[in-house]
């Protein structure tokens, strides 16, 4: 403001020495800078992902690109709130699974922990899943340790995926925040509900999923996700039950870490 006072009587003086006509219409006022909106451009390119990450970022399956680097660790969980759909009978339940892989030798491991009647369990079930190259084996709820013979690899706990589990986004914007979590800088991205690749669901009659929330961090470095969450009011869906329900949805995943080496064996017993 001191700026833009000092310049009135230096206009004044120019237009006495070069004739100005003050006999006609005002001269137009100059365009008053937005302040706000500067600040905000250059927040946004202050906080910009890099390239290749600042226009959209596309993970349909929300594990996509894992497979590119060495070795990871995630977890990934789903749960339930609610009720069994034609009643006021409580429902409620949870799975969640630390997921390890070493991409280079196909060695991967499991640990997956589900519970609650919304996914047909009378008793909790803790199980492990390992692949060794080709080779199956699971630990029971029981401890009991068995090699799968003839394994029906799409019904493997060791090939538990999280983009299976719980879906996805199409597409999502950066929104100019940045943070850094376990010494791993990460962007935020926005989505629209339309873009949102919902865990897949054995729907009732007049079945539905509506997304009421969610959020997305991703790694460039790694180029992957590396948190989301998705909220979902769900209308007559079946988990892993027979009874359909009504209530909430809620996914989260979580990329731990990458570019280790694990050391995954045949699970004691075996």
């Amino acid at each position: 403001m001191r700026r833009s006072a000092a310049l009135v009587p230096l206009c004044l003086l120019i237009c006495m020495v070069v004739g100005c006509d003050f006999s006609g219409q005002p001269p137009p006022l100059p365009t008053v800078a937005n302040v706000q909106a500067g600040q905000t451009a250059i927040y946004l390119t202050k906080n910009a992902p890099p390239p290749g990450f600042e226009q959209s970022v596309q993970f349909p399956q929300i594990d996509a690109n894992l497979g590119e680097l060495p070795g990871w660790h995630y977890t990934v969980s789903l749960s339930f709130d609610g009720v069994f759909s034609g009643s006021s009978d409580r429902a409620q339940g949870s799975l969640n699974a630390d997921v390890y892989s070493n991409e280079s030798s196909g060695d991967r491991r499991v640990l997956l922990k589900a519970s609650g009647a919304a996914f047909g369990l009378q008793q909790d079930r803790n199980v492990e899943g390992v692949r060794l190259g080709n080779d199956y084996y699971l630990v029971d709820a029981n401890r009991v340790c068995t090699r799968i013979q003839h394994p029906d690899t799409s019904q493997q706990v060791a090939d538990l995926k999280a983009g299976t589990l719980i879906g996805g986004i199409k597409s999502a914007t950066p929104m100019g925040e940045r943070k850094t979590d376990n010494k791993v800088d990460i962007w935020e991205y926005s989505f629209t509900p339309e873009n949102v690749n919902p865990p897949t669901l054995q729907m009732g009659s007049a079945g539905k999923l509506t997304v009421a929330a969610g959020d997305l961090w991703v790694a460039p470095s790694a180029k992957a996700v590396w948190q989301y969450t998705i909220t979902l009011d769900a209308e007559n869906v079946l988990l892993q039950g027979d009874r359909p329900l009504t209530g909430q949805i809620r996914a989260t995943y979580q990329l731990v870490e990458t570019g280790v080496q694990y050391n995954i064996a045949i699970p004691y017993g075996c």
